[in-house]
C-alpha cells in the first residue's frame, strides 16, 4: 500500500470542513429567499382578492377595504425591501458557486491520490487553489455584503 503524503490528509480535512461550512450556509440562505418570495406571493395575491372584494360585497367597499388593501400593500413593500436588503438570493448562488467549486476540487484530489502519491508541488497546487477559491469567495462576499449596507 502506497503511503500517502501527510498534506493530503490535511487538504482533505480543509474541503471537508469548508465544503460543509459552504453547504450550511447556502442552504440557510436558500430556505431564507424562498420564505421571502413565497410571502410576498401570498400577500400580493391576498391583496388583489381583498382589493377586488368591494366589487362583489359592496357595502364593505368604503374605508374598510380600502384600509386593509393599504395595509397589504405596506406589508408586501416591507417585505419585499427586507428581503431586498438580506440579498439571501445572492448570498445563497454565491455559497452553491463555491460548494461546488470546492467539491470540484475535492473529487479531483480524491482521484488522483487514489492513482498515486502526489508531489509535495501538486500538493502545494491544491492548497493554493483551495485558498484562491476561499479568498475570491471572501472578496465577493464583502461585494455582496457592501451593496446591503451602503
Amino acid at each position: 500500500m502506497e503511503k500517502t503524503h501527510p498534506g493530503v490528509e490535511a487538504l482533505r480535512q480543509i474541503l471537508k470542513d469548508e465544503t460543509e461550512r459552504f453547504g450550511k450556509e447556502s442552504h440557510g440562505h436558500k430556505v431564507l429567499h424562498r420564505k421571502y418570495q413565497k410571502t410576498i406571493i401570498i400577500l400580493t395575491s391576498v391583496t388583489t382578492v381583498v382589493a377586488g372584494a368591494g366589487l362583489v360585497v359592496p357595502q364593505y367597499a368604503d374605508s374598510f377595504i380600502q384600509f386593509v388593501v393599504l395595509g397589504l400593500t405596506a406589508s408586501t413593500a416591507a417585505i419585499s425591501s427586507w428581503s431586498e436588503l438580506r440579498r439571501a438570493r445572492e448570498l445563497w448562488q454565491h455559497e452553491r458557486d463555491i460548494f461546488y467549486k470546492l467539491l470540484d476540487i475535492q473529487r479531483e484530489l480524491e482521484f488522483i491520490s487514489s492513482t498515486r502519491e502526489l508531489k509535495i508541488s501538486e500538493v502545494d497546487d491544491y492548497f493554493n487553489r483551495i485558498n484562491h477559491v476561499l479568498g475570491s469567495s471572501t472578496e465577493k462576499w464583502s461585494a455582496i455584503v457592501e451593496k446591503k449596507n451602503p
